[in-house]
């Protein structure tokens, strides 16, 4: 059973209530909260960054990593309820951009408010098949393969007390993204703005683009500098096309 987590999921580093959006953001495999905490600085004060934290990690890391996709959902479902009292948008990147199409489902069996709009960044869309399964593959194996993208720093490769506390967390997310049990459903009808990074390999075009089959409304897929984690290394960038689209 679960810990209940000791503080709020959410973190709302620079609270605004008269935001006009809510910007709920999701972290990648084996990250936590933490990736988005410089957003608020980079954003006007019109959009209010809430940064959802999964558990397992942070501040949440007494509770054990989920390994179902619709879980985490139904996690972040909790986590977020009572903060929908304004327009807001979904926002994950990697892992969390399947959490987010798969929380946007639960917002609507639920008949809960929906997002304006899903910006999934650096993964395909969710009926796509991976072309690599990280959670099968040995510990060597995937360190090597996540330290390529760089979700894994050499502080962390070389450090086996950092490992032994990363990996399951890292497998976790893998497994609930990789055996994510996509299920046909009707499309939604708010747009999906989708990012990608020019130099990602682990994603194709092809990929990117298929998330035009999960909205009525526009789909629009936007490429920029960087590999899988542009979200970190082109944040400017991206966060200047969103606030083009958002406003």
């Amino acid at each position: 059973m679960a810990t209940a987590p000791l503080r709020s999921p959410v973190f709302i580093r620079s609270p605004n209530p008269a935001a006009k959006l809510r910007l709920f953001c999701f972290p990648y495999a084996g990250a936590g909260a933490a990736v988005y905490r410089q957003w608020p600085e980079w954003l006007p004060a019109d959009i209010e960054v809430a940064a959802v934290q999964l558990p397992g990690r942070e501040w949440r890391i007494k509770e054990p990593p989920l390994e179902d996709l619709h879980a985490l959902a139904l996690d972040a479902l909790d986590a977020i309820r009572d903060k929908l009292d304004k327009p807001f948008a979904l926002l994950g990147t990697s892992l969390g951009g399947g959490l987010i199409f798969e929380l946007a489902r639960v917002l609507r069996s639920e008949g809960l408010p929906a997002p304006v709009c899903l910006i999934p960044l650096a993964v395909g869309a969710p009926h796509t098949p991976e072309e690599k399964l990280y959670h099968m593959m040995a510990d060597d194996e995937l360190i090597a393969e996540l330290s390529e993208f760089g979700v894994m720093s050499d502080e962390f490769t070389g450090n086996d007390e950092l490992l032994e506390l990363a990996l399951p967390i890292l497998r976790a997310d893998c497994v609930a993204h990789e055996t994510y049990p996509y299920e046909e459903q009707p499309p939604f009808t708010f747009p999906i703005w989708v990012y990608g990074g020019t130099g990602d390999d682990s994603v194709t075009r092809e990929r990117l683009e298929a998330w035009s089959v999960h909205t009525t409304g526009e789909c629009q897929v936007h490429m920029l500098p960087g590999g899988h984690l542009f979200v970190d290394d082109m944040p400017d960038m991206l966060l200047q096309s969103i606030v083009r689209r958002l406003f």
